[in-house]
């Protein structure tokens, strides 16, 4: 089939070297399986092979590729969330320079500190030509006493990266995802007996458009207007 022109914007990929990273939430999609050899594992790994051959099978002409969720968001050390996001970013990089012409990328980037996630967009954006970043819901973080917590971006300690991002005038593509670890034990709100909210049926738009509303509220639109901020599928509801 000819190639009709069709722009995809949402398009997930998987960092060959983050397979192990992945694992921390592959059991929401792979339960009881080994989500190493599992179909979509598969599929999200490929770029240049399946993927190209079903863009010219359904008409998509080119591709704007970003790391699938979690991402740098899973990883509560802030150490290791910038490797992912940086290598990531390499890796992705190598692949659209592969072919141009079908695929873009944007940026993962770890959002522990502002200072870390405007430098790394930074680099993504002007050096390896991203066009903007995905941050996948809110960050995961160590608290006291070893609990794994969860932070928004909606704190002043985030304006110098909405500034940033507002400066190089590229899009902030939120995008939902599975919850922290403290939310799915016994008595939380995702715990046992509730795994069927899960997911894009529910807990996806709920969680995220909190998130949303906290940027929303927080004043960065007054303080930043031309901010450019893209909520993932299709606005979550």
């Amino acid at each position: 089939m000819a190639r009709k022109g069709t722009i995809a914007v949402e398009e997930a990929c998987l960092h060959p070297g983050g397979v192990e990273q992945h694992a921390k939430t592959a059991s929401f999609f792979s339960p009881g399986t080994d989500f190493k050899t599992h179909p979509l594992t598969q599929a999200l790994l490929d770029i240049q092979d399946d993927r190209l051959a079903r863009m010219d099978a359904t008409g998509v002409e080119y591709m704007l590729l970003s790391l699938t969720a979690n991402g740098p968001q899973g990883e509560p050390d802030p150490a290791k969330a910038q490797e992912i996001a940086s290598s990531a970013n390499d890796w992705l990089s190598q692949q659209v320079s592969l072919n141009p012409q079908r695929f873009g990328g944007l940026a993962s980037l770890s959002m522990h500190d502002a200072k870390t996630a405007s430098k790394e967009l930074t680099r993504a954006v002007k050096d390896l030509g991203m066009f903007g970043a995905i941050l996948n819901d809110y960050q995961e973080v160590w608290k006291d006493g070893g609990e794994e917590g969860k932070v928004y971006y909606d704190g002043e300690e985030y304006d110098s990266f909405w500034k940033t991002v507002e400066e190089l005038d590229v899009p902030v593509y939120l995008h939902p995802r599975y919850p922290a670890p403290v939310e799915l034990a016994e008595g939380s709100k995702y715990g046992p007996g509730h795994r069927h909210l899960l997911g894009a049926a529910v807990q996806f738009h709920l969680d995220l458009s909190f998130h949303v509303y906290a940027l929303m509220s927080c004043g960065i639109f007054d303080r930043y207007p031309k901010l450019q901020i893209v909520i993932g599928h299709l606005g979550e509801g």
